[in-house]
């Protein structure tokens, strides 16, 4: 037998329950990390670029310019993206509604339930919203062979917008706890 690791704190706990189903964790994160990447890439075209980038590929000039549909289509992506999480979320709390109705019956309050859900969207976020900024960071770098002050200031800005959506949007799921028929479902067990 190997020794198992309990965890003690509710964000121990998310942290258990985002590996318990390793696919729909990177389903979620890779959903959101695909969004602030794109987001990344155009607030740094936007922002450190002032909006268009001009260069030369093999010798013919190439020139790349921002328009507010593409600002939109990224911030739709990153809404998206938070809303794969909190689908994530919730697809977690059914399969384990048995679960979570027993940790209610032993005296787990709604709050402390809720705030469980919480922290798995907090870390489902942050592990998408900090390799997406990564990787539209990556992009940006390998378009103009550097990376400026600024560019990583744009990066760490959209990172923290996509783990605040999908915080709010992990709101939705845990505010479903107080509808699982805690009786019906111990019943059932």
């Amino acid at each position: 037998a190997r020794w198992v690791r309990r965890p003690r704190t509710l964000p121990g706990l998310a942290l258990v329950n985002l590996t318990r189903s390793p696919g729909r964790t990177v389903l979620g994160a890779g959903a959101l990390a695909i969004g602030v990447a794109a987001l990344t890439l155009v607030a740094a075209t936007a922002y450190a670029f002032r909006g268009a980038i001009v260069g030369s590929l093999l010798g013919d000039t190439v020139s790349l310019s921002v328009r507010g549909a593409d600002q939109l289509a990224a911030v739709a992506t990153v809404l998206l993206g938070a809303a794969a999480v909190a689908d994530v979320l919730y697809l977690d709390i059914r399969d384990r509604a048995a679960e979570l109705a027993t940790l209610r019956a032993t005296g787990w309050t709604d709050a402390a339930l809720g705030r469980l859900i919480g922290y798995q969207g907090l870390a489902l976020g942050t592990l998408g919203a900090v390799g997406g900024a990564a990787l539209g960071l990556g992009g940006a770098a390998l378009l103009i062979g550097q990376v400026p002050a600024g560019l990583v200031t744009v990066a760490a800005l959209v990172a923290l917008a996509g783990v605040l959506v999908t915080c709010l949007a992990a709101l939705v799921p845990a505010a479903l706890l107080r509808r699982l028929p805690t009786a019906r479902l111990l019943a059932e067990e």
